[in-house]
């Protein structure tokens, strides 16, 4: 059995049909050339709060947007309403579209006691009616970020097929197909408190279901590459030694959907707190945001949409007065 479809069996087989790969890509422009910003495992304390501030404002002004790869509050924050409310807020003042991904901090760690013992599940249905308009809206305004509405074909899951995630989006620009989804960290929540593993099945299916419809989509618009997002560090190369590697099968999946299509991928992530840019495939890259207690820097990624290939990576930096130390390194 291939690589394709055992990756494929994992999902409990999703359509292959999905992975058929664009031909016969026109050439993009010069001028498609654009540019946008990751960021991720931010802000975690008071503090941190006025340095991701100092970062909104050290913005290039040509990035058209930005994404905000999970982990809004620390481990060791409570999980309330008003907290998560805050942080919110707080990413919707940035002054670019901003898109979010939500992180294990904000809902799957939520059950731990230093968090508050909240429902990691109710947390979750919290995020998806403050962060992600609930199950059933369909306007992107109701996501509390500014400008997603200007993003071509924005769209939430749940408004396009049965069954689908709020909180899974997509849209593309300039020929480029972006897709977010709901993968955190805590070993995609297995080793979470209050969550069962049937939880955990129905949104790996979600999530397996949404990221082969975007690249069999891709394929039909001729898109030139793929952006996926997702919070956890999906463990290329170091796998899970004991127990259930709850990542096994986004890697293997994200690796044949890749394989399958014309163009390369990009896969964007944060959790480990480490910025590192990493070939997995020929066809497969990843980049991982910066993270606390490394708050006042951020990623740019320019993107030349007709180039063979089309990311560059680039680190930016904020100005902000430090005197004491910006976070204790906890994840």
């Amino acid at each position: 059995m291939n690589a394709r479809r055992r990756a494929l069996v994992a999902f409990g087989g999703t359509a292959a049909c999905a992975l058929l790969p664009a031909s016969g890509q026109p050439q993009a422009r010069a001028t498609d050339a654009f540019a946008f910003a990751l960021i991720g495992d931010v802000p975690y304390n008071a503090l941190e709060v006025q340095v991701l501030k100092a970062v909104f404002a050290s913005f290039d002004s040509d990035l058209v947007f930005a994404l905000h790869v999970g982990d809004i509050k620390a481990s060791w924050e409570e999980c309330s309403d008003s907290l998560l409310d805050h942080r919110l807020a707080l990413l919707a003042a940035s002054p670019v579209p901003l898109v979010y991904v939500p992180g294990d901090n904000e809902w799957t760690d939520c059950g731990r006691a230093r968090a508050g013992r909240f429902d990691p599940r109710e947390r979750l249905d919290w995020l998806r009616r403050h962060a992600f308009g609930g199950s059933t809206a369909s306007s992107p305004s109701s996501v509390p970020t500014s400008g997603t509405s200007s993003l071509e074909g924005y769209e939430r899951q749940s408004d396009r097929l049965a069954g689908g995630l709020p909180e899974n989006l997509r849209w593309r620009h300039r020929r480029v197909r972006f897709v977010t989804l709901n993968l955190p960290g805590s070993n995609d929540g297995l080793d979470a408190d209050g969550l069962g593993r049937s939880d955990r099945e129905r949104r790996t299916q979600a999530n397996a279901q949404w990221l082969l419809d975007s690249y069999r989509l891709a394929a039909e618009e001729r898109a030139v590459a793929i952006v996926v997002s997702v919070h956890a560090n999906p463990r290329f190369g170091a796998a899970r030694r004991f127990g259930t590697d709850g990542y096994q099968p986004f890697r293997s999946l994200l690796r044949a959907a890749s394989d399958g299509f014309a163009g390369p991928t990009l896969l964007l992530h944060g959790d480990s707190h480490r910025h590192r840019v990493e070939q997995i495939t020929r066809k497969l890259q990843r980049v991982e945001s910066y993270g606390s207690p490394f708050v006042d820097r951020w990623v740019r990624i320019d993107v030349e949409p007709g180039a063979p290939e089309p990311f560059r990576i680039s680190s930016r930096s904020a100005r902000v007065a430090r005197d004491e130390p910006l976070a204790h390194v906890e994840r």
